[in-house]
């Protein structure tokens, strides 16, 4: 793995005039939000090549990692810059105590993972010159490499170019490979990223009998427009759930998810006025307001690992199946859900759920992590995936019946074997399989489902 194989060397004129650019821009951010601290973030990498895809994707995660650790901090605007020959770089306003905003850069610039390759300086139109670590007390900056003080190991020189690639490289290896973690956010940050989740879903495409902005795939009631009026009208409920994970004080997780199923049932109503009774969302509103009522409880704990989400949501969910669908027997009017279940022992959304979206936690995620191309070539592989680890009741229900998953598998197999999404092979599968899916009035409902949570907590835990 070499990020930089695809990059273009650049020369110090280059190099120096970006500088004058950032300073001339910096100054105008200040003038133009005098109450504010502006915040400078790009990478620091040696050498003549100073962006590619591999540096502007180890760029986006690790800047997604600052802002998860900026938390509660009230970002007021975000400027990027992700091609500049020069390297990817992003400005921030925030709206807080410029020391406070400083020592949160620190912190991040000291993280191992990807934060030392990163220069972050913080300034405020108030002030003449950027705050330093030394105005704080802080220590000054380790060097990459060797862990001694960063600019006297630059000033003698004291590490070939080779070895700092070699770093790199190694870091943006580690990186894709860590476990993600889950910051402390805002509710407004929340709840966006969980509606984000829901339009990124609609919008990937090709997907095999789903709805994207291209084709309504097997579903002629409804197009990409009811998705988006759909995904808004949930931003009430979204927030209900964050509130009803944040405040509650009880000892049975499983209260939490009386409450939130409540507040479920009036959302699926907003849903349908939306939509004009379609049902576009009600697996999310299941799901998607699940993880955001778990991540608001979990949340007042600080940083969470997915090991400590999944437990939280398995408290929430204890007896679902018993309670959902054992009940079922003996029932004149059964849903979907309750038929395969008793006439296959499928368990559905509601086993998924209660064993923590294991799914969703130790494949898609980790998937995604690690996955290449552009953001649309990425959820669609890992929405394929996810249709060959689960067995989706949805496509089940349209089939009529369960051989339909063996079919299903080999499709997946066979999309894998030409590449996936980045190949123009795999991609004009992918199409001719969304004509196959239209033609048996097939979907995979419930691996975009899962998508959507998977997409959720990758913007959460700042990989996407």
């Amino acid at each position: 793995m070499n990020i930089f194989q695809d990059g273009q060397p650049i020369d110090l004129e280059t190099v120096l005039a970006n500088k004058d650019w950032r300073t001339a821009f910096q100054t105008q951010l200040e003038k133009h939000y005098p109450d504010d601290v502006v915040v400078s973030v790009k990478l620091n990498i040696p050498g003549p090549i100073k962006n590619s895809p591999g540096l502007q994707q180890l760029f986006q995660q690790g800047f997604n990692r600052l802002r998860m650790m900026l938390g509660r901090l009230h970002v007021k605007d975000i400027k990027f810059f992700v091609a500049r020959p020069s390297g990817p770089e992003t400005f921030l306003i925030v709206s807080e105590d410029i020391t406070t905003v400083k020592r949160v850069a620190v912190l991040f610039e000291s993280d191992m993972l990807t934060g030392r390759l990163f220069d972050v300086d913080v300034m405020a139109y108030h002030n003449e010159k950027q705050l330093s670590r030394q105005a704080l007390g802080l220590p000054a900056r380790q060097c990459l490499i060797c862990d001694k003080d960063a600019k006297v190991c630059m000033k003698l020189g004291a590490h070939t170019l080779t070895e700092g690639y070699q770093v790199i490289n190694q870091l943006y290896k580690k990186m894709a490979t860590t476990p993600l973690r889950i910051w402390p956010q805002t509710q407004a940050a929340v709840v966006q990223y969980a509606l984000s989740a829901l339009l990124y879903e609609v919008s990937v495409n090709p997907k095999p009998g789903l709805v994207d902005p291209v084709s309504n795939g097997a579903h002629d009631d409804m197009t990409v427009f009811t998705f988006i009026d759909s995904s808004l009208a949930l931003t009430n409920y979204f927030n209900q759930a964050y509130r009803i994970g944040l405040d509650y004080s009880g000892g049975e997780l499983t209260s939490i998810f009386q409450m939130l199923r409540k507040a479920g049932i009036a959302a699926e109503k907003q849903m349908f006025v939306a939509t004009n009774g379609i049902n576009t969302h009600k697996g999310a509103i299941f799901s998607l307001g699940i993880l955001v009522t778990a991540i608001a409880y979990i949340s007042r704990q600080g940083v969470a690992s997915l090991q400590q989400l999944q437990q939280v949501v398995q408290g929430m969910l204890q007896g679902i199946v018993t309670q959902d669908l054992n009940h079922s027997f003996g029932k004149r009017v059964l849903t979907a859900g309750e038929k395969q279940y008793q006439a296959y022992q499928l368990t559905g959304v509601r086993g998924e759920a209660a064993a923590g979206f294991p799914t969703v936690m130790a494949i898609a995620l980790p998937f995604l992590q690690q996955a290449s191309g552009t953001t649309n070539q990425k959820l669609l592989d890992t929405l394929m995936v996810i249709a060959d680890n689960i067995n989706d009741t949805n496509l089940i229900k349209r089939a009529g019946t369960i051989a339909i998953i063996p079919e299903l598998k080999q499709w997946i197999n066979h999309y894998f074997e030409l590449g996936g999404s980045v190949t123009p092979e795999g991609l004009s599968y992918l199409y001719t399989l969304d004509e196959h899916f239209m033609t048996r009035n097939l979907s995979i409902g419930g691996a975009a489902d899962n998508l959507i949570l998977t997409t959720f907590l990758a913007k959460m835990g700042g990989i996407l």
